[in-house]
């Protein structure tokens, strides 16, 4: 037990190592909410990103979020009415960086010139099937807000069928560690995936090893108390054998006097 938790602590330790190039963090969520008054269903999501690195890298570096979309045909048909309009807003709280190196409650790099708003926004009303993407450059401390937003004829229609009929995902780079950048987030993902497998299967291996080890030491264990045994017998048949002979002899010295 206590060479599994000797490897368990070494394992962390390397994984620390591993990960001590860490050059920024994300914040997100996703919600849909219904709104009965306005009668629209409307996917929102979230995203701030937040430079943790020493150098401050993450002021003056791009690090670019891809909005993908997708809005069944228009008018879409439900029990009691029809969805006939979604629209896609997508506001970005963008802050721009100088170039002077500061150091201000614990962010570092470039100094803070100006933060500027920018909107973009997509209105889907008789259209076929449309789906598309939108590309947005952020720099630490940016924010943005996304909703796609469906209006629903019926208010009914938005308890009756749970249906997004204009849906939004978002693709996000890694930059947390060196040469991540070269890889997308599901072969990032894939590979966590393998390498976890990989230690589990060296822990079940240190397991049985473990066990063969254990067994063993029980075997050695119950060998040497037979030896053990097996000695004492020895000694007790020495020492009767002893006291045979000894009276053997001195029967013999008696008949000869």
């Amino acid at each position: 037990m206590k060479n599994k938790i000797t490897i368990t602590i070494i394992g962390m330790i390397f994984l620390l190592a591993i990960i001590s190039n860490v050059q920024g963090e994300e914040y997100l969520w996703n919600t849909v909410s219904l709104d009965s008054t306005a009668q629209t269903v409307n996917q929102h999501a979230f995203y701030w990103f937040e430079d943790t690195s020493a150098s401050g890298i993450g002021n003056n570096k791009d690090v670019p979020i891809t909005f993908y979309y997708v809005v069944q045909q228009l008018p879409y048909n439900l029990t009691n009415g029809n969805v006939d309009w979604c629209n896609l807003t997508i506001t970005h709280y963008k802050n721009i960086y100088g170039t002077q190196f500061v150091a201000f409650q614990g962010f570092f790099g470039g100094e803070l010139l100006n933060t500027t708003i920018e909107t973009q926004n997509v209105y889907f009303t008789t259209d076929l099937i449309t789906s598309g993407q939108i590309t947005i450059n952020v720099r630490s401390r940016d924010t943005i807000n996304a909703d796609m937003k469906c209006h629903y004829e019926n208010v009914s229609d938005l308890y009756e069928q749970n249906i997004l009929v204009g849906q939004l995902t978002t693709y996000m780079p890694s930059f947390e560690c060196v040469g991540c950048s070269q890889y997308d987030f599901e072969q990032l993902t894939y590979q966590t995936e393998n390498a976890e497998s990989i230690t589990q299967n060296q822990l079940a291996i240190y397991d049985r090893i473990q066990t063969v080890i254990d067994w063993d030491f029980q075997i050695w264990l119950i060998m040497s108390w037979i030896i053990k045994i097996a000695f004492l017998l020895l000694a007790v048949g020495l020492i009767f054998s002893g006291i045979y002979f000894f009276y053997i002899f001195l029967k013999k010295i008696s008949q000869e006097i």
